[in-house]
């Protein structure tokens, strides 16, 4: 192997993903010891900055709290509206629905309650008249 390891190669050997000509260069070239040790020394500093520096808390925009309060005050208050008129539909539909169930009723209370069935009345009228 002529040249020195890229950075690609470094990162693969890094991570035990190299071949034995990536080793065996690591072990012959001071230079690409040197840049191994400087990559994996950033790699310290940059993982020792990480655990130094608290990571900040999420918190949200004040508006937008705010805009998720007025949310559900309108999700609440539409409900509040929507509710008695639902139920007072749902009743008017019941009584309706009574009263055709009321009147159909009837009709068959009166249809059963005939002497002869409708289709014979003009003959009974005919007989009763006869015998008058």
């Amino acid at each position: 192997m002529n040249s020195h390891l890229s950075l690609e190669e470094i990162c693969r050997w890094l991570s035990g993903e190299c071949g034995e000509d990536v080793e065996e260069r690591i072990r012959e070239c001071p230079a690409c010891q040197t840049e191994l040790r400087q990559f994996r020394n950033a790699l310290a500093g940059f993982r020792i900055s990480l655990e130094q520096v608290p990571v900040p808390a999420v918190s949200y925009p004040r508006s937008r709290q705010t805009l998720s309060r007025w949310i559900l005050a309108t999700a609440a208050l539409s409900l509040m509206v929507a509710a008695p008129v639902y139920w007072n539909a749902r009743q008017q539909r019941a009584a309706e629905q009574a009263k055709a169930d009321e009147l159909l009723l009837e009709r068959v209370n009166a249809s059963l309650s005939r002497s002869v069935p409708a289709s014979m009345e003009p003959l009974m009228q005919l007989i009763s008249k006869e015998n008058q």
